[in-house]
């Protein structure tokens, strides 16, 4: 069942396509703001997005900018909804040019996006090999692959991938892992107590000051939090 998320801002609208959606065996999840939008992005990986370019928060245009310059975000295909009446050849090359795969101007019937939707996914099949891992402890979750961590299925931040990989040792381990285990596994000989310190200090900083708290420190060892 492919997984569409669309990021609209109209109720209306998302439930009239989700209506439309169902019928033809979609699962569909909704964001009604930028922001949101690029969030679930993150967390649900959907195999399409169908995204209004008038959203509050973060627009339409900057989300479709912010998906390719996202190594891990650029290849899920975009359809855009537009309302904008500029010409349409010079609208189809702008919205390709950031990034788009299609679009469909308002007003549309719902027959007219279910079937470009279909037709999108048979051109642009999700690679299942590029499905990251998920790690995680309790209410923390971290995904490999976006390098992206959440705390109640809340996005904390976009890591760096040596930060990703000292979390995905502690979400791994039961209690807590010793400096030089987690040196050796992330920065083998090159590594040292001190560039080790810094990682976790920047991890801390993505948790903030109410989330920290869950990243232990013992003698020589650390410790990742759930719960």
């Amino acid at each position: 069942m492919a997984k569409i998320l669309i990021i609209e801002d109209d109720a209306e609208l998302q439930q009239l396509l989700s209506h439309a959606l169902f019928r033809h065996n979609y699962e569909v999840h909704h964001a009604f703001n930028g922001k949101e939008g690029y969030e679930k992005v993150l967390s649900l990986r959907p195999d399409l997005i169908v995204l209004d370019l008038m959203l509050p928060a973060i627009p339409g245009t900057d989300l479709l900018r912010m998906f390719q310059e996202n190594v891990m975000l650029r290849d899920i295909p975009v359809i855009v909804m537009t309302a904008y009446g500029d010409k349409s050849d010079m609208l189809e090359r702008s919205i390709r040019a950031q990034g788009a795969r299609e679009y469909i101007r308002k007003p549309f019937r719902p027959a007219e996006i279910v079937s470009l939707i279909k037709r999108t996914l048979e051109q642009y099949p999700k690679e299942k090999s590029s499905v990251p891992r998920q790690y995680a402890k309790g209410v923390v979750r971290l995904d490999s692959g976006y390098r992206t961590l959440f705390i109640q299925d809340k996005l904390i931040g976009t890591l760096t991938p040596k930060e990703t990989q000292i979390l995905q040792i502690l979400l791994d381990s039961k209690g807590p892992v010793s400096r030089s285990s987690i040196i050796q596994k992330v920065w083998g000989s090159e590594g040292n107590d001190n560039i080790l310190y810094k990682t976790i200090q920047r991890i801390r900083d993505h948790l903030g000051e109410k989330e920290s708290r869950r990243l232990q420190t013992h003698p020589d060892a650390y410790e990742l939090l759930g719960d």
